[in-house]
């Protein structure tokens, strides 16, 4: 059986499934979480209220016992991020922390993209956009 022979959604799912394990794995590898990783991402562009956090995250967040509260907390407790006047802040241990780990990243970004040109690349997302806005303008049309 040869990769063509693989429906779209084969090979979809089985694409998402690497990238999640894949990324859990540098992640885990730097002490943190998915979770952590995205509440650096939110803290680096400045500081936050909690309020901000939690819209943010919005999107990314699932139905979890832990909170969005609880993973900033736990960034404090690991010097991360700080808190003042109800706003958080990336430490410079959590700048240090977010630059290392977003090195790993960006390997792995690359790793999944090798031997793709930037227009390879271009096509292959704006193919996986439009294929999504088609089902989402069809759900809307029923």
């Amino acid at each position: 059986m040869t990769s063509t022979d693989r429906p779209l959604g084969y090979w979809v799912k089985h694409l998402d499934t690497l990238l999640e394990e894949s990324l859990d794995r540098v992640l885990a590898r730097n002490g943190m979480r998915r979770r952590h990783w995205q509440v650096l991402n939110v803290l680096r562009n400045g500081p936050q209220t909690r309020a901000q956090v939690a819209e943010a995250m919005l999107a990314f967040w699932v139905a979890a016992a832990v909170t969005q509260t609880d993973v900033v907390d736990d960034l404090v407790r690991r010097g991360w991020a700080e808190i003042a006047d109800e706003t958080y802040a990336l430490t410079a241990d959590g700048e240090e922390v977010y630059s290392r780990v977003s090195l790993d990243v960006a390997t792995l970004r690359a790793r999944v993209t090798d031997g793709f040109s930037a227009e390879e690349y271009a096509a292959v997302v704006a193919a996986l956009a439009r294929m999504a806005a088609n089902l989402e303008e069809s759900e809307q049309g029923r």
